[in-house]
C-alpha cells in the first residue's frame, strides 16, 4: 500500500520521466508531490536533496510563463513570447475597423450635396435615403430594420445606392448641386453621365474605357451609340448602339459592358456637322476655386 506522500525536488530534465513512471498528487506550488514512495526513492537517488533552485521553474512551466516555452533565446520580451502567442487567438478579420455602414462618399461631400450623416453610438454613419425617382418609405411602417433583416435585398440597395435623394440648404441651391453626377470624378462618372454632357445625349459618339481621361483606344474595343433614351437625366436610361472588338463591329443594338462601372472616355463622329459636335463647355468657376483651395491645403 502507498504511504503518504513525500515532497522531492526534481530538475526540468528528470521532470519527464517522473511524468511516466509514477502518479502525480496535487502540489505544484510546494513542488513535485509523488504518490509512490518507491518512485521517490528512484529520484532522490539520483538528486541532490540540498538543490533546490530549480523549484522556480516547475511553477513556471505548469504555467507556461518560462523563458523558451513560447520565445527565443536572447529575446527581450518580458512575457516571453507569451503575449505574441495569445494574438494568434484573434483573428485579423476582427481588428480591421468596419466599415460605415452606407458611406460611399466622405462626409464633406455627401453633406455639400444634401445628403446628411446622423451620429449612432457615438458613430458617425449617412442617412440611407431612399433612391432618387421612387417613393419613400411610408411613415406609418416601423423604420427599425430587425436583426435577421440585414442581409435582406432592401438594405443591400439600400446602402450600396449612388443616387439617394438630397436635401440640400437654400445656400447650396444652384447650377453646382443639379451638376453633380455629371460632374464626378473621371473613376467614378459612369457612361449615362458621361453622354449626357455631349451633343444629342451621346449619340454617333464614340466610348471606351481607359486608367486616365488621357488613354486613347489602343485595342479597338469600343462602343459606338446609335440611339439614347433616359428615363432620370442623367442617371437613368438606356445607351444602345455597336460593340466593337479589334476595329470591326461585333453586336448591334445593344447596351455597352460596364456601363455602370466609370473611366469611360468618349471621340466625336470623323465628319461630325462643327454647329452639334461643338467642343465642351469651359469648366466651372466654383470647380476651379475649389481645386485651388485642395491644393493650397
Amino acid at each position: 500500500k502507498h504511504g503518504p506522500p513525500v515532497h522531492l525536488p526534481a530538475p526540468p530534465q528528470m521532470l519527464r520521466r517522473a511524468l511516466g513512471r509514477a502518479p502525480l498528487a496535487v502540489g505544484w506550488r510546494q513542488g513535485i508531490a509523488l504518490a509512490d514512495p518507491l518512485s521517490a526513492l528512484r529520484l532522490g537517488a539520483l538528486v541532490s536533496l540540498k538543490d533546490s533552485s530549480w523549484l522556480p521553474q516547475c511553477r513556471a512551466m505548469s504555467s507556461g510563463w518560462s523563458q523558451g516555452m513560447y520565445a527565443e533565446r536572447h529575446n527581450p520580451d518580458p512575457t516571453h513570447g507569451r503575449a505574441k502567442w495569445h494574438k494568434l487567438d484573434v483573428s485579423k478579420r476582427m481588428e480591421q475597423d468596419k466599415p460605415i455602414l452606407g458611406a460611399l462618399n466622405p462626409k464633406e461631400y455627401d453633406e455639400k450635396h444634401g445628403r446628411w450623416w446622423f451620429t449612432r453610438k457615438e458613430e458617425e454613419r449617412p442617412k440611407l435615403y431612399t433612391t432618387i425617382g421612387r417613393h419613400a418609405r411610408s411613415k406609418k411602417l416601423k423604420r427599425t430594420i430587425v436583426r435577421f433583416a440585414y442581409k435582406s435585398k432592401n438594405l443591400r440597395a439600400l446602402v450600396r445606392d449612388p443616387y439617394r435623394k438630397r436635401w440640400p440648404k437654400n445656400d447650396q441651391v444652384g447650377a453646382r448641386f443639379f451638376a453633380e453626377f455629371c460632374l464626378k470624378d473621371f473613376k467614378k462618372r459612369t457612361m449615362l453621365e458621361t453622354a449626357h454632357t455631349l451633343p444629342l445625349y451621346g449619340v454617333a459618339c464614340k466610348f471606351w474605357r481607359g486608367r486616365d481621361a488621357e488613354t486613347p483606344d489602343t485595342r479597338g474595343q469600343f462602343f459606338v451609340a446609335s440611339s439614347s433614351e433616359y428615363r432620370v437625366r442623367p442617371i437613368r436610361g438606356q445607351l444602345r448602339g455597336t460593340q466593337y472588338h479589334n476595329g470591326r463591329p461585333m453586336r448591334d443594338g445593344i447596351a455597352a459592358v460596364a456601363k455602370s462601372l466609370g473611366s469611360w472616355r468618349y471621340e466625336f463622329p470623323a465628319g461630325g456637322h462643327p454647329a452639334v459636335y461643338r467642343p465642351a463647355f469651359p469648366r466651372m468657376l466654383s470647380a476651379e476655386q475649389d481645386s485651388a483651395e485642395g491644393e493650397a491645403e
